[in-house]
């Protein structure tokens, strides 16, 4: 049929102008799995979640707060009148803010601890992040109205845990509005006690530049360490000055026997008689035995025998002039003391040149701890200066530490005696915790309907067919005047 050719009826049929609940139950009919898998999906998810949901116990606690004057604004200047105070409405919620700070929740998460509160999450930075932040989407706070009371209450998986995480966030809720009401009070004796440490610190840091530019670590230990390292050297120095004097004296007493000695000496000398010795010897024996026989047949005064004692007696003569005994060979060589005396001349002058060298060394290292002595000297008064500075600062810096503890104690004490946070009703938990699976149900079943109603709706909108008489007036815009029910063969 072309678009163009439209039938216009002026009398069409009002039996089937509006959706009737028999077209409403036949497009239901029609369409019953689509209907059917669309109401199927979420009565699934909702009883997946229901398997999966936990008991829940939630721990409630109440607490009263009076009105004090930290809720009262003193402006400056105006002594009397003029000040400000918050109505109910206001400081009710400003103590729900403070309740439900961020800060309060990391400082809850800190005393009860990750793993306590929330087993699955890890003990990391990120995870106690992420456990404040549940922690807060678990709190609940709320003002009852008409009064200064707020009810606080936790959930939790564990009946004792949600008891136990309440009341640390209630002691520490009330130490933390001490802080806020108190922070002003609170941070000048800390600015002075930082200040203090500051400028000790930087008196430290003097001392320690100073003594690191100098080459200083404890100026007195130093000094009598130099002192008496001095004195041993200069002990050391005499001794080797005597030594040294010493063995001077005795190389000028072996250099004069040396000078008296002579290097070479004769060694081996071989003598015998000389040969016109024995021949005088043979001779005056010859004739000795020829007197002896002349004797015996002639006088004395014989010329024979006068001869022969004159021979005798010029023999002797020529004996007695002549040597006994004759050098036939001679040796010479080294001194052996002079050898000795030399070496030992030698060693002495060695060893004297070795001490020598050794005074110039004790020498130089007295010189330079001389010029360290004077320059520490020079030095202490500063280092001095600087060290009472700092030891006057330490002092100050413990005196006023222990003072502003002792005001921080006394200030905490008597802000916990005089705070204006009263609990009404300790943290209890009912036995029984609550689930979701009723909620979770319903809200399933729900949806189901909504989604079997929607997609009822869209496939209606949307279908080619015709299912209904409605849809066969409406899409061919002709009356029906007869409808014929469906027939089946027998």
């Amino acid at each position: 049929m072309k678009e163009s050719f439209q039938l216009r009826l002026t009398n069409r049929s009002m039996s089937y102008a509006r959706h009737s609940a028999r077209d409403i139950l036949a497009a239901l009919f029609y369409y019953k799995k689509s209907v059917f898998f669309s109401a199927l999906v979420p009565l699934v998810l909702s009883l997946l979640a229901i398997l999966g949901a936990h008991r829940i116990y939630t721990a409630q606690a109440r607490l009263l707060i009076l009105y004090g004057g930290e809720y009262v604004f003193h402006p400056i200047g105006q002594e009397n009148g003029g000040d400000v105070a918050l109505d109910r409405n206001q400081i009710i919620q400003g103590e729900l803010e403070i309740i439900q700070s961020p800060a309060l929740a990391a400082r809850v998460i800190q005393d009860v601890g990750i793993r306590r509160l929330y087993p699955e999450m890890p003990d990391t930075p990120l995870g106690e992040q992420q456990a404040a932040t549940r922690l807060l989407r678990d709190l609940r706070v709320d003002g009852v109205p008409q009064s200064n009371i707020i009810e606080v209450s936790l959930r939790n998986r564990d009946r004792q845990v949600a008891l136990e995480a309440l009341d640390v966030i209630i002691h520490d809720y009330i130490i933390y509005h001490g802080e806020i009401f108190l922070g002003d009070r609170d941070n000048g004796p800390a600015r002075l006690v930082a200040q203090m440490a500051a400028r000790l610190k930087e008196a430290n840091d003097k001392i320690v530049a100073f003594s690191l530019a100098h080459n200083i670590s404890d100026l007195n230990q130093q000094t009598s360490i130099i002192l008496r390292r001095a004195a041993d050297l200069a002990d050391e120095q005499t001794g080797i000055d005597s030594e040294i004097d010493n063995l001077d004296a005795q190389t000028k007493v072996l250099n004069g026997t040396l000078s008296t000695l002579p290097s070479r000496i004769e060694l081996f000398t071989e003598t015998d008689i000389g040969q016109a010795r024995k021949t005088l010897l043979d001779r005056l024996l010859r004739l000795r035995i020829q007197l002896a026989d002349v004797r015996q047949r002639y006088k004395n005064t014989f010329p024979l025998v006068v001869d022969i004692r004159h021979q005798i007696r010029e023999i002797e003569i020529q004996l007695r002039k002549s040597p006994a005994r004759e050098t036939n060979v001679k040796r010479n060589g080294t001194s052996t003391i002079y050898e000795e005396l030399k070496q030992q001349q030698v060693l002495l002058e060695s060893r004297a040149a070795g001490l020598r060298s050794k005074r110039d060394a004790v020498t130089n290292d007295r010189n330079a701890l001389q010029l360290r002595l004077a320059e520490l000297t020079q030095l202490s008064g500063q280092y001095r200066d600087l060290q009472t500075t700092r030891d006057t600062l330490a002092d100050s810096y413990k005196t006023l530490e222990n003072n502003v503890e002792a005001t921080t104690l006394s200030s905490s004490l008597s802000q916990l005696a005089s705070a204006n946070i009263r609990i009404v009703h300790p943290p209890n938990a009912p036995l029984q915790g609550s689930t979701l699976r009723l909620p979770l149900l319903g809200m399933g079943l729900m949806l189901g309907l909504v989604a079997a109603v929607g997609m009822l709706a869209f496939r209606v909108v949307t279908q080619k067919i015709f299912v209904t008489v409605r849809d066969v007036e409406h899409g061919l815009h002709v009356p029906v005047l007869l409808s014929i029910p469906l027939y089946e063969k027998q």
